[in-house]
């Protein structure tokens, strides 16, 4: 049976380990083992002989340690396989109480992080943020690295800037096509339109502006605009035809 009769403090908290093994204060150490060579069959033996009789002399014990010393690589006392299966023990009896307790823990904690990980909207500076929540403030999204309120994510001791608010974009393919540039008519943002052979999209709202005011109009380069046949050369990378 083993004993586990030696005790240490880990953290605050006592745990029972078994007594033949260091672990987990310092790590155990082994005889390494060898089968036994032909050459110590005769000494193997002679150990047996020993160990199976009830009592020795003088000259028998001195010669029963001369034995062990020679025989230490290559016999399994019950003191060696005592110990590794102490050593064993303790490791289990650490990995339950120690490092699972702390896994457990982490688990939680890292739960938390998961679960706060969340964008709150518009910073605000009455609201309580907690770590790894995420807001935004002045168009840019900020990552609260320490809980905080009433603090502007502009402080670097609390928050961390993890997107900046781009320029705006142009406008892209998904136009509204009007047609011919008319003088009379209204045209809003996106709306795009046929002007001197090229092609324009509105700026904004806008009339009686012809589409060359680059304050109103963004030209569409490298873009062919024809009634009735396709582009004979490479000229444009668009190609619009204009159906009756």
């Amino acid at each position: 049976m083993i004993s586990l009769n030696k005790t240490i403090e880990i953290k605050e908290r006592k745990i029972e380990l078994a007594n033949r093994s260091t672990f987990p204060q310092q790590i155990d150490t082994f005889t390494e083992l060898f089968d036994l060579p032909p050459t110590k069959v005769a000494s193997a033996k002679r150990f047996q002989e020993l160990k199976q009789k009830p009592t020795l002399n003088s000259t028998e014990q001195d010669e029963l340690n001369a034995l062990v010393v020679d025989l230490g690589n290559y016999i399994i006392t019950p003191e060696t396989w005592n110990k590794f299966a102490d050593a064993l023990v303790n490791v289990q009896v650490f990995f339950t109480q120690e490092v699972m307790k702390f896994i457990e823990a982490k688990q939680v904690l890292w739960d938390t992080y998961v679960k706060n990980f969340t964008y709150k909207g518009v910073y605000i500076s009455t609201t309580q943020y907690k770590y790894q929540n995420m807001t935004t403030y002045n168009g840019d999204l900020y990552l609260c690295i320490k809980d905080s309120k009433g603090i502007s994510p502009e402080d670097e001791g609390y928050w961390q800037k993890i997107s900046t608010k781009g320029d705006k974009g142009d406008i892209g393919l998904n136009t509204y096509y009007k047609g011919d540039f008319d003088n009379s008519a209204s045209y809003v943002l996106g709306d795009a339109v046929t002007f001197e052979g090229n092609l324009y999209y509105a700026k904004g709202p806008t009339t009686g502006v012809a589409p060359t005011d680059t304050t109103k109009w963004m030209l569409f380069e490298n873009t062919v605009v024809s009634k009735s046949f396709p582009p004979m050369s490479q000229k444009g990378m668009f190609w619009i035809e204009i159906l009756d």
